[in-house]
């Protein structure tokens, strides 16, 4: 397929592909958007959704061109349960952000953004094999957590499974985090904006006994019960320590297939939020954009071998054992080593791609 050189394609309409196309309109392209979900704001499956993480919004804003400050709410607690032993996580520099087309989230803020430039929106039209063969130039392929567009583009891609609750609620800007034997990864509540999203999830099939156990867990300690879970499962590029990638088959990856992804806690919001932007720089100069790209990854592989080798092998199936380190020194004095983070005494390089404290990138 030809095209213009002043005209780019992008799929996805989430909050990557939708600040890749901002920057390239910007840059005097004209623009077109495609979305195999009938709107903005990425996957149905799993939006509206709200989320916590680690981030810098002012530098991340003056990075991507656009002001996201309004969607990102600080984080007013945050404890992290060892099974039943409660420590207070600090909230310093983390922000709830709520995902999908409501009114009040950042995929409506990104979208609103588009007003007025040369953007144009088709959607219910997905990436398929067909396209793929075919791409024009200056494409940019930000399709989130789609297993198909992994598949396609032949991207390694780790599955995970889980149960998901969402919906309105009362409460403010809040999350916890629950460990257990019985997954992988985490239990995660987070709410913002009068919505919730919770998420039981692993790399592995998650049962109705796990998600039983979860809900119990929730009434004991937070007094909150959902009778509406849905099980649902996803990809994350998170298999390989070569799993970050910004090109594919001539076309500009963005968001998080493009490996922009904490491979220890899953972060993916600050990865999404920049590659957008790198997307954009790499359709106008490739050599800037890998340059910028290498610069938000430089540390995924270190943190990749950490998480195989050491926290899947050792740690994580150990949660007991955490639990009665937790014990033993207090939960108390737990939360005062933690609170040292943000201030800079415990020095943090973690593997979040994009403008946080511990990230510095």
């Amino acid at each position: 397929m030809t095209a213009n050189r002043n005209e780019a394609t992008v799929f996805g309409a989430g909050m990557s592909g939708l600040i890749a196309a901002v920057n390239l309109a910007r840059e005097g392209y004209s623009v077109t958007v495609h979305d195999r979900e009938p709107g903005y704001g990425g996957s149905q499956l799993y939006n509206p959704s709200t989320h916590v993480t680690p981030l810098d919004p002012v530098a991340t804003s003056e990075y991507i061109g656009i002001d996201i400050t309004p969607a990102f709410h600080p984080v007013l607690e945050c404890p992290s349960y060892f099974h039943e032993t409660r420590v207070r996580l600090p909230v310093e520099g983390v922000y709830a952000v709520e995902r999908g087309d409501r009114p009040t989230s950042l995929d409506t803020l990104l979208f609103n953004e588009c007003r007025g430039l040369d953007i144009a929106f088709e959607f219910n039209s997905p990436l398929t094999k067909e396209r793929l063969g075919d791409l024009p130039p200056n494409t940019v392929i930000a399709c989130g957590l789609t297993p198909s567009a992994y598949e396609m583009l032949d991207i390694p891609y780790l599955k995970w499974y889980g149960w998901i609750s969402r919906g309105e609620t009362g409460i403010g800007s809040y999350a916890w985090l629950w460990w257990d034997e019985c997954i992988t990864e985490y239990g995660y509540f987070s709410a913002v904006n009068n919505y919730y999203f919770n998420l039981l999830f692993s790399i592995r099939e998650v049962g109705w006994d796990a998600l039983e156990k979860y809900k119990r867990f929730m009434v004991r300690n937070e007094g909150i019960e959902h009778d509406n879970w849905q099980y649902v499962s996803g990809a994350v590029p998170v298999l390989v320590r070569e799993n970050p990638r910004l090109f594919v088959d001539g076309a500009v990856l963005a968001g998080t297939i493009s490996g922009a992804m904490d491979p220890m806690m899953w972060f993916g919001i600050s990865g999404a939020l920049v590659t957008g932007k790198v997307a954009a720089l790499a359709v106008v100069s490739k050599e800037r954009g890998q340059e910028e790209f290498d610069r938000f990854m430089r540390r995924f592989a270190l943190h990749h071998a950490i998480k195989n080798k050491v926290w899947y092998r050792f740690i994580r199936p150990n949660v007991g054992m955490l639990e009665r380190g937790v014990n033993m020194l207090g939960p108390r004095n737990v939360e005062r080593m933690g609170a040292l983070m943000p201030a800079g005494r415990i020095p943090v390089k973690s593997a979040v791609p994009g403008f946080s404290y511990m990230s510095c990138s």
